[in-house]
């Protein structure tokens, strides 16, 4: 049996169609079926029930799925040891950010790295929060670098920090004046235009629930998909938002914008490098958390 041809079944099971599989694995229908034959036979059981539409895993083809992932995990794992042991990081390291924050924490991180390890290879895999937990879960990803909590029971974590989130607006004594010791009420700010990130980040969701605990309904002008667009748009006057230290301090974004704590409730959330639980993190990953670790403000 293959081993590195595992995957092939494992792709039809998530995709619980042939031709779909075989697509996503740039392989012909008829070379999959082939192979997955040859393994039925091999084993003298079914994996698939091809009878029901979309197709189904049979009974042994839960188990095989099962034990063809801890194989490819347990491979994947010993390649890890040996290059650790003999210092050859020559591999590659698959990290998944939102999109959101990508551009104010990886560049000077990846930097670090590249200078440490020149011989590494680094894929960035840019989707949002719940995406991040399925590839993590897939094994498709090595790390993610997102905020707690997630939902699977299959990952772990290491946290850093709880980063507060701020209202910022443009640098006008107007929003100064509406300010108290460095706070500002939302309630005057009801009539504000906002610049909010989309409803697809995990941000979003303490924002809608801020205005929620508080009886508002804000006017929102657009919906973002990455920080640096609130920043941008909040400085030109075309509304104001909601921003995180880290990202305020990348560009040094305080000079330029004002920057406010929220009087009636502030925003928490917690940050951290999240990975599978059964896996063994090597020194090339353990690397980039001391960098994230020394980077993050």
């Amino acid at each position: 049996m293959d081993l590195n041809k595992l995957n092939y079944i494992i792709v039809i099971a998530e995709e619980k169609s042939f031709s779909k599989a075989a697509k996503k694995l740039f392989i012909s229908q008829p070379a999959l079926s082939q192979y997955v034959s040859t393994i039925e036979n091999e084993l003298n059981m079914k994996i698939f029930d091809r009878n029901k539409y979309p197709i189904k895993l049979t009974v042994a083809g839960e188990i095989f799925i099962k034990n063809a992932k801890e194989l490819l995990n347990l491979k994947a794992k010993m390649i890890r040891d040996i290059n650790s042991s003999t210092k050859v990081f020559s591999g590659t390291l698959k990290i998944g950010i939102s999109p959101f924050r990508s551009p104010y924490i990886l560049p000077n991180i990846l930097s670090q790295m590249k200078k440490l390890y020149p011989d590494i290879k680094l894929f960035i895999v840019e989707k949002y929060a719940k995406e991040l937990e399925k590839l993590l879960e897939k094994g498709d990803i090595d790390i993610a670098i997102m905020s707690l909590p997630f939902t699977s029971k299959t990952l772990s974590f290491k946290e850093f920090c709880d980063e507060e989130t701020y209202i910022i607006t443009p640098k006008t004594e107007y929003y100064s004046n509406l300010s108290e010791n460095g706070e500002i009420s939302l309630e005057k700010l009801k009539d504000e235009q906002f610049i909010l990130p989309s409803k697809k980040i995990k941000a979003r969701e303490k924002i809608d629930l801020l205005f929620y605990n508080n009886h508002l309904f804000p006017q929102i002008f657009l919906e973002a998909e990455t920080q640096e667009t609130i920043l941008s748009f909040v400085h030109v006057g075309l509304g104001i938002g909601f921003a995180s230290n880290m990202s305020l301090n990348h560009r040094d974004w305080k000079k330029d914008l004002n920057v406010f704590s929220i009087k009636e409730e502030k925003i928490f959330r917690k940050f951290a490098v999240v990975y599978r639980q059964d896996k063994i993190l090597n020194e090339v990953e353990l690397q980039l958390i001391d960098f994230i670790h020394m980077n993050i403000k």
